[in-house]
């Protein structure tokens, strides 16, 4: 790794420390005169994924002004006024050049440039509109017609978490005593394959204990790619060298169920994932003629199962990425077995909760 990359890395981190306190509401004053203070926003803005280089530092900036209080950080402040974490050290480098390289050196009673225009005022105060008392699970919708989800309609200020469990399940368990403790609801997407192995009855277990806050949805007996053939988990074997017949799709997703139904406890149907994602109108009606009429898919992808080694998602990236992009009826997709989950969810939960998001499961949001 380079030096350069080095020094990136550690100037993300130190973003990531910055933005964890909740700052009072900003009182502004300008070079210009008369910007009126208002309350700090409720909109939740996080560093980007990757880090970014900073704009250059600026000598002198003509703007609005900002008075620190206690329990500011730069990171709060950015987000009140609507600009960057970047841009405020540009800023005020050279008034207090130790900003430049660690926020956390930020202090009370300095006097910080947040906008380049005089008299800029914070963003309004969003009052978010509060969610039901809690979330539900296992009401599922009847089968009907042929429908598939990247996200669910008129859910309301809602969302759903879901679990792919298809292959490596460590650590599954810890996953699901975290939402436990957290009360949150989700869908689990076990396969069968895996709902048989010692760690997968484990997970399924739990599931078992508590239907009032997890469901379980139909993700094929052995994990291949409907579509083109191929994939597989935990081996290869069924779906190496074939093209999927209709048949073929129907015995992946009726054996998986009498599997999923035996050690959870519940009806599966109507509820399915494909793996990998890989689904057309022909593998959508080879389900639908055996029950899965409700095909779930995602519009947020963490990308979770992929381990930092190779290029993947650290937790705060996953829960900034969460965080940022769900909206009223969003569909998260998570794995079990994801690497950095468990430490995501830890930030996403809180995270999302601030915005007055719901965590419940497909069914709630389907009610």
């Amino acid at each position: 790794m380079t030096s350069s990359r080095i020094a990136a890395v550690l100037v993300a981190a130190l973003l990531l420390a910055a933005c964890t306190t909740t700052s009072p509401p900003p009182t502004a004053t300008s070079s210009a005169g008369g910007a009126s203070p208002t309350p700090s926003s409720f909109a939740t803005i996080l560093p980007d994924e990757s880090p970014s280089i900073a704009p250059s530092p600026s000598a002198s900036v003509s703007g609005t002004t900002y008075l620190v209080r206690d329990g500011d950080t730069l990171c709060s402040i950015a987000r009140d006024w609507n600009t960057t974490v970047p841009q405020l050290q540009a800023w005020n480098a050279a008034t207090y050049p130790s900003l430049a390289t660690d926020p956390n050196t930020l202090q009370a009673g300095w006097v910080l440039i947040v906008a380049g225009d005089p008299g800029a005022t914070p963003l309004p105060t969003i009052i978010p509109t509060p969610p039901p008392s809690g979330c539900s699970a296992g009401n599922r919708v009847a089968a009907g017609s042929q429908q598939t989800f990247t996200t669910v309609p008129n859910a309301g200020h809602a969302m759903a978490l879901t679990l792919d469990m298809g292959g490596r399940l460590e650590p599954g368990v810890d996953i699901l005593n975290f939402l436990i403790d957290n009360h949150v609801c989700a869908t689990i997407f076990p396969t069968g394959a895996m709902a048989q192995t010692a760690q997968g009855q484990e997970v399924m277990e739990i599931i078992r204990a508590h239907p009032e806050l997890f469901e379980v949805g139909n993700h094929t007996m052995h994990h291949c790619n409907l579509v083109s053939g191929g994939g597989g988990s935990p081996t290869t074997a069924p779906c190496a060298g074939i093209t999927p017949t209709a048949d073929f799709i129907r015995s992946e997703l009726t054996d998986a169920e009498a599997i999923l139904e035996q050690f959870s406890g519940q009806q599966v149907v109507p509820y399915w994932r494909p793996p990998y994602g890989a689904v057309n109108q022909a593998v959508r009606d080879a389900a639908a003629s055996v029950g899965y009429t409700k095909t779930f898919m995602w519009d947020v992808d963490t990308i979770d199962w992929k381990p930092i080694s190779d290029g993947g998602p650290t937790a705060e990236q996953i829960a900034t990425k969460v965080i940022s992009n769900a909206r009223d009826g969003s569909i998260v997709l998570m794995h079990l077995g994801g690497y950095e989950t468990l430490d995501a969810l830890a930030i996403m939960v809180p995270g999302l909760r601030d915005r007055g998001l719901l965590l419940t499961s497909l069914s709630d949001l389907l009610s």
